[in-house]
C-alpha cells in the first residue's frame, strides 16, 4: 500500500516573515530608484541650461553680443515701436538658436495682431480672417526642468525654469543700469569684450522653481511665492537681510505672497517665457540661492527672485564659457545686514566690487572682482 505524502506548507508566521523581508527589500530600494530618478532630472536640467547658454553663444556670434534681459533693439524695429516689444524676454531672441524657428517666427505676426507675451489666447486677422496662433502657448521643453512638478491649468500662458543674471544691484525690470549679463537693450549689450571678470566667472543663467497658482492663499512656500511689500524702493538703498528674514517656518514665506490678490493666472515666477519683468525671466546674485524672493510696491517688475530649484542644496548654474556649475545655496553672500550704500544719485550706479561675497561677485561682469567658483 502506497503511503501518500502530505505536501508541507507555510505556515502563518513564514509567511509573515516572508512578507516583513520583501517590505524591507522595498523600503531599502524605492529611496535608491527615487535619487536615481533625481539624478536623471537633474541631468536633463542640467543639459538644457547648457543648450540655452549655447545659444546665447550663437547669438553673440551672430550678432556679436548677447541678447538683453529686455528692450530687445531688433524687436522694436520688427514691431515698429509698439506691440509691447520691450517686454519679450530674452528667451524669445535665442528661439533660433535651439531649433524654434517655426516659434520665433509666430511672433510678431501675434504681436501686430494684439497678442502680448501674458497672453495665451490666439488671435484673428481682420483682413484675412485667419487664426494667428500664440506663441506662448507652446511648452518648449528646453525651456522646462523635469525636477520641477508645477502643474499647468488650462488658460495659462506657459512657464520657464531658466531665468537670465541681472547681477548684484536691485532693479527694476526696465532699468538702464546692468551690473550682469542681461540689460535693458537701449542702453547696450553684453559681449565678451565688455566681460572684465572673465566668461568662466560670470554667472550667465540659473534655474528658477515656478510659482504655484492654486488659488488664493495668505501664505505661500518660500521656493514658490514672492512676499509683497517686503524690500526697499529700487534705486534707494536696501538691506538683503529685510528680504532674508521672510524666511519663515516650516517652508512658508513670513508674509503674503503676491498671489493672494493678482488671482490665479500667470503671475507666479517663471509663468511666462516670453515675458522680460523681473518676476518671470530674471533672477538677482544677491540672497543665497534657494532664498525667499521679495517685491516692491506688490510688483511683478520690481520682484527680485534669487536662483532655486527642487535640487538638493543648491542649483545649476550657467557660466558665460556656456560651462555648468552645481553652486550649493551655502555659497559665501557677504553680510547681508549691510543696508547697501547709497551713492550720490543712487544705488543702481554703484560700480565697485560687489558686496554680497563670492556670490554676487560672480554675478558682476564689470566688479573686477577676483571671486572663483568654490569646487
Amino acid at each position: 500500500m502506497k503511503t501518500r505524502l502530505r505536501r508541507p506548507g507555510f505556515t502563518l508566521v513564514e509567511l509573515l516573515v516572508v512578507i516583513a523581508i520583501i517590505g524591507i527589500l522595498v523600503g531599502l530600494l524605492l529611496p535608491a530608484v527615487q535619487a536615481a530618478r533625481e539624478a536623471a532630472r537633474r541631468m536633463q536640467c542640467s543639459n538644457n541650461i547648457r543648450q540655452i547658454a549655447l545659444a546665447e553663444h550663437n547669438h553673440h556670434t551672430a550678432f556679436k553680443k548677447f541678447s538683453p534681459a529686455s528692450h530687445d533693439p531688433r524687436w522694436r524695429q520688427a514691431l515698429n515701436g509698439g506691440q509691447s516689444w520691450e517686454r519679450l524676454s530674452y528667451l524669445t531672441s535665442v528661439l533660433p538658436y535651439i531649433e524654434q524657428n517655426a516659434l520665433y517666427n509666430q511672433i510678431v505676426p501675434f504681436a501686430l495682431e494684439g497678442g502680448r507675451p501674458w497672453h495665451f489666447g490666439n488671435r484673428t486677422n481682420s483682413s484675412t480672417n485667419t487664426v494667428v496662433i500664440s506663441p506662448y502657448r507652446t511648452n518648449v521643453t528646453t525651456f522646462r526642468c523635469p525636477s520641477d512638478p508645477v502643474q499647468i491649468n488650462p488658460g495659462d500662458v506657459l512657464p520657464t525654469n531658466y531665468v537670465c543674471n541681472r547681477g548684484d544691484i536691485y532693479l527694476n525690470s526696465g532699468d538702464w543700469e546692468w551690473r550682469g549679463v542681461f540689460s535693458n537693450g537701449e542702453r547696450g549689450q553684453a559681449d565678451f569684450g565688455k566681460m572684465k571678470d572673465g566668461s568662466s566667472n560670470t554667472v550667465m543663467l540659473s534655474e528658477l522653481v515656478i510659482g504655484r497658482q492654486n488659488g488664493v492663499r495668505l501664505q505661500d512656500t518660500i521656493l514658490e511665492g514672492t512676499a509683497r511689500d517686503s524690500i526697499g524702493p529700487v534705486g534707494g538703498a536696501f538691506t538683503p537681510s529685510l528680504c532674508l528674514s521672510r524666511r519663515g517656518p516650516n517652508g512658508l514665506l513670513d508674509a503674503p505672497s503676491l498671489q493672494n490678490t493678482w488671482g490665479n493666472t500667470g503671475w507666479g515666477k517663471g509663468r511666462r517665457w516670453g515675458d522680460s519683468l523681473n518676476a518671470f525671466t530674471c533672477f538677482f546674485t544677491i540672497l543665497p540661492p534657494n532664498g525667499p524672493t521679495c517685491s516692491n510696491n506688490n510688483a511683478e517688475r520690481n520682484a527680485m527672485p534669487p536662483a532655486s530649484s527642487y535640487h538638493t542644496g543648491g542649483v545649476n548654474v550657467a557660466f558665460c564659457d556656456a560651462s555648468v556649475r552645481f553652486i550649493t545655496e551655502n555659497i559665501d553672500t557677504g553680510d547681508l545686514t549691510i543696508t547697501f550704500p547709497q551713492p550720490p544719485n543712487n544705488t543702481r550706479t554703484y560700480s565697485g566690487p560687489s558686496f554680497w561675497g563670492v556670490w554676487g561677485a560672480l554675478g558682476t561682469m564689470v566688479g573686477r572682482e577676483s571671486a572663483v567658483v568654490p569646487e
